[in-house]
Order: C-alpha cells, then structure tokens, then sequence
C-alpha cells in the first residue's frame, strides 16, 4: 500500500509489519515526522524497519503537504493534521490502541492526539518535542516565517544550487512551495495552548526524548512536571537532530520501551564516538548561515567549470 484517502487528502503510506504477520498481540506503532523539512523518510530508514524486524506493525507516512503526500492549498492547523491521523487509522482498520512515536512537530502533534483521542493511544514517544504552556502557536508560526525567509535570501538559494547538492537542493524547493503555496504558517497562529490540567490526566504512557545541546531543551522540565507517568531521557552531545544523531541508542530505546518491563530503568546511553554535536548559533538565531557571507571561489560562482 503506498497512497490512501484520508480525511479527503491523499496520504503517502508505508505499512511495514513483522516477520511472522501483524496479529491482535503486536503493538501497532505509528510515526509521526516534523514540519516542512522532514518527510516519512527519516523515521522509515532510522527506526521503522527496525521495529517491525523487532516485532511490531509500523505505520509511516507523510504528513498533508509533505513528501508524496497531497499539497492542499490549507487545512494544516493542528487539528486538520489530528483528524487525518484519525482518517488515515479508520481507513487502515487499525482499532486498537496505537503507540504514537513523533518527532519535532510530529511529537507535538502525538501529544495532542493523547489529549484528544486518548482511547486510540497506547503509548507516546516524543522525541524533541516544541512544547509551551503559552504562545505555541504564534512561535510555530514565527519559526516558519522565518524559515521561508532565510530560503527566499538570493545567497542562500545560490548555495543551494552549488553546494548543497540534488537531493537536499529538491527538498528544500519543495518545503519553500509548501511555505509560498499554502496557508501552513498562518494555520499553526490557530493551534492552541496546552493545558495544564488536560496533561495532567493523560493517562498512557509518555516517554520524552531531548538532547542536551537542543535549542528548546528549556522545555523538558515544563512538559515532564505536568504530566504523569513520564519517562524523561536527555542525551548528552546531541541537538534537536537526535534522531539522525543517535539512531542506534533510540532504536535501543524503543525496543526497551515496548517490548521490555517499564518498571526497569532506560538503557544507559553510552556514545558511540567522541563527537559532541552542538546547536549552530545561526540557527537558535534564525537567519542564513555565516559561511554564505564569504566570496565564492571563481570556480565555484561558475558552477564548477574548469
């Protein structure tokens, strides 16, 4: 299965199952991917397939206006992206509970499926989640304004096509046509506080993944003092790209997390290089990257010719 209609949007899905068939005793994991610069992609080739080797039935796709999926001209508030969660699992048959696992956006988006439809939700991995009590929306909104920004700077689009190269080059046209072509930013002004009092009844399961050098790792102890039942882990050296950054341990995780007794601690986190990963200055400040500033060798501004 590659393509369905959901909430009367055509999604992108990829349905990977276990070795020996998915069965009513297999968990039923669902990955949810950040916002315009991400698509299935990133949970398919880092955890997906490893969880179904491992035993469950894993559903990736991509989210409205992202990779292969249908770009609407709108409906991307958060509640447009909660309901074609719930159209894409109805159309699949899926009527136990799912465990949620999401990334950035995508985690922020599981969580207010667990506020929401509880009753669908076996468990939520969140991994670097962009959580405020207060004013999400309008950051959100203002982190894509910006993005679209920095993408529309003429230097930055000259890198792109001499630097950068074919595959991120094309990713990143496509993300700023989904920013130019929609009303995304102006949707995420709608999304709504968390409340406190709604996250203090989530009844399943939470486990929250930061990294120790992200640029929103502020936000860990907010989300983990209102919710119960939270499993908090911070990986030391890692940014907000933890799950390219620390794909081994994170499949370690969650294999711990679903499979083995949650009343054991975490797998220890050793590092598997010496390399410390540090969050850019340019990009806690949101704008192009220093190095673009620089004169380009000649035969770089010529396009490499000899």
């Amino acid at each position: 299965m590659s393509e369905i209609v959901a909430n009367d949007v055509r999604l992108h899905v990829q349905r990977i199952g276990p070795p020996g068939g998915a069965g009513t005793d297999v968990p039923t994991v669902v990955m949810l991917h950040g916002m315009v610069m991400d698509n299935m992609s990133s949970f398919y080739l880092s955890l997906g397939t490893y969880l179904a080797d491992a035993g469950c039935d894993v559903i990736c796709y991509d989210l409205r206006g992202h990779g292969r999926s249908e770009r609407t001209p709108d409906g991307y508030r958060l509640t447009d992206s909660l309901a074609d969660l719930t159209g894409l699992l109805d159309e699949l048959g899926v009527d136990q509970p799912v465990h949620l696992v999401g990334n950035s956006y995508g985690a922020t988006m599981a969580l207010a499926y667990g506020l929401e439809r509880g009753e669908r939700v076996a468990s939520l991995t969140l991994i670097e989640p962009p959580f405020l009590l207060e004013g999400l929306g309008e950051e959100m909104a203002r982190s894509l304004s910006q993005i679209l920004a920095a993408m529309s700077d003429d230097e930055v689009e000259q890198w792109l096509q001499q630097a950068a190269g074919r595959v991120a080059g094309r990713a990143t046209r496509s993300a700023r046509r989904l920013l130019q072509e929609t009303t995304i930013a102006g949707d995420m002004l709608a999304t709504q506080p968390f409340s406190t009092e709604a996250l203090g009844r989530l009844a399943m399961p939470v486990l929250v993944v930061y990294g120790e050098n992200s640029d929103i790792v502020n936000q860990a102890e907010t989300l983990t003092s209102v919710i119960p039942n939270t499993t908090l882990v911070v990986l030391a050296h890692h940014t907000h790209m933890v799950l390219r950054e620390a794909t081994g341990y994170l499949r370690e995780l969650m294999r711990w997390w679903l499979f083995e007794d949650r009343g054991t601690e975490p797998p220890v986190y050793v590092p598997r290089t010496e390399r410390r990963f540090e969050t850019p200055r340019w990009v806690t400040d949101m704008v192009p990257p220093p190095d673009l500033n620089t004169p380009r060798p000649a035969a770089a501004a010529e396009g490499g010719r000899g």
